[in-house]
């Protein structure tokens, strides 16, 4: 598809207007800058109504396919719109891990099943997707990662802890690293990817509280 200067700049005009007429009022609380200081529920409902609204408008994920939730149409449309809500000083589209990670991943190589299942929620806000990666007495040393999955059947079964997961109290699913393999020379070839429901048994959120009293 080929696109021309005049009509991304007039896609730009376009977005910085609706930007400059939805821009949201001061709450009367702190804002988030980044998806890492999501703390409490208000911050939490706030975001997502933004988000919701942003993608509601056809300002995220224009780029994913239209029958899925995004926009379809070429990149370069979802970075103007991304320039003009940094410009505009505008609220976060918090929900980072999904519309970053997961998501990309889903619809590179994601049946059309799954996609179907996920994609719209990431972009909406209604599904809030977290990342487990670091452990507790590894950090962040992936090829220490010491989470197990064992297939049983159609399914794996997981055990280990993750640590510093942010926004893993509010998430409706994880990506995750587990180790499939243990008897692996290298150590980083022993581990998977998995995307993982936060919500079936077994599954136990405790929140850590910052120096600052907030989560």
């Amino acid at each position: 598809m080929s696109v021309s200067e005049a009509q991304l700049a007039e896609f730009r005009a376009e977005v910085s207007a609706w930007m400059a007429d939805n821009k949201p009022a001061d709450p009367g609380f702190l804002l988030p800058q980044t998806f890492m200081e999501v703390g409490d529920e208000r911050q939490l409902e706030f975001l997502r109504e933004w988000q919701h609204k942003v993608w509601s408008a056809g300002y995220l994920g224009m780029a994913w396919p239209k029958e899925y939730g995004g926009g379809g149409v070429e990149p370069v449309f979802q970075s103007i719109a991304d320039q003009e809500m940094r410009h505009h000083n505008v609220p976060i589209c918090f929900n980072v891990i999904g519309l970053g990670w997961a998501g990309p991943l889903i619809n590179d190589i994601g049946t059309e099943e799954l996609k179907a299942k996920y994609l719209k929620g990431i972009l909406s806000a209604e599904d809030i997707w977290c990342q487990g990666f670091s452990e507790p007495e590894h950090g962040s040393d992936l090829g220490n990662a010491q989470t197990r999955a064992v297939r049983d059947g159609d399914e794996y079964v997981l055990n280990g802890q993750k640590i510093w997961t942010t926004m893993g109290n509010f998430a409706r699913y994880m990506i995750l690293l587990a180790r499939t393999n243990p008897e692996a020379q290298r150590k980083y070839d022993g581990l998977s990817f998995f995307l993982s429901p936060m919500d079936v048994p077994g599954v136990d959120t405790r929140p850590i509280r910052k120096i600052t009293g907030e989560y």
